[in-house]
């Protein structure tokens, strides 16, 4: 599926499938930092992440309007994920790559939910990212990484164009497939994927 065709689809989505589909790609970023000790071990200190999330989800399956501070203490501390590099051209990880990926999405996340007009086809399309930029980092096959996480986004996104404008449940990403992940990139498997610079040993 291309940028364009998903734009088109979200078009069609009301609020609340928008704001799923932001929380779905968040999701899919913790989930693939559970599956590695050291991610899985931050996540478990960050609470916040999953407070966030869990207000996408509210709004979305059951139109809850969160706390307005509590959006904005989320989208607060995520920004504290990343950091500028010496250069100024490139950033510094300060959490695992799924982790900051999963961060960036939720702040668009809670920026959707303080401002819905904000989820605008093309914005809300773009939380493929999250996920896809995660493990083309992530695993040495990053071509097919890339490819198959971005099938699971289509797969989700395509249900929810078929679900249409019912009311949002959480049964429509119900039995989406996961893929078959490979060899960790060296760069990720030796704790070296710290910033978006390249790395001298790649």
């Amino acid at each position: 599926m291309t940028t364009p065709e998903r734009t088109k689809i979200v078009e069609a989505l009301p609020y609340e499938s928008r704001i799923a589909f932001i929380a779905f790609c968040v999701e899919r970023c913790f989930r693939e930092a559970r599956r590695h000790r050291a991610a899985e071990e931050q996540l478990s200190k960050l609470p916040l992440l999953g407070q966030g999330l869990d207000m996408l989800w509210s709004r979305a399956e059951h139109g809850v309007t969160p706390d307005p501070d509590r959006v904005d203490a989320v989208l607060q501390h995520v920004l504290t994920y990343e950091t500028p590099a010496e250069d100024m051209e490139n950033v510094i990880y300060n959490y695992d790559i799924a982790i900051v990926e999963g961060g960036r999405m939720l702040g668009k996340g809670m920026r959707a939910l303080q401002d819905p007009e904000k989820a605008t086809p093309r914005y809300v399309a773009g939380a493929v990212s999250g996920p896809y930029v995660s493990v083309a980092q992530i695993y040495a096959d990053y071509q097919n990484a890339r490819n198959a996480e971005l099938a699971v986004e289509d797969t989700a996104l395509q249900r929810l164009h078929d679900w249409g404008k019912k009311p949002f449940s959480r049964v429509v990403f119900e039995g989406i497939p996961e893929w078959p992940r490979g060899e960790l990139s060296k760069r990720y498997a030796e704790n070296r994927l710290t910033g978006s610079a390249e790395d001298d040993d790649e």
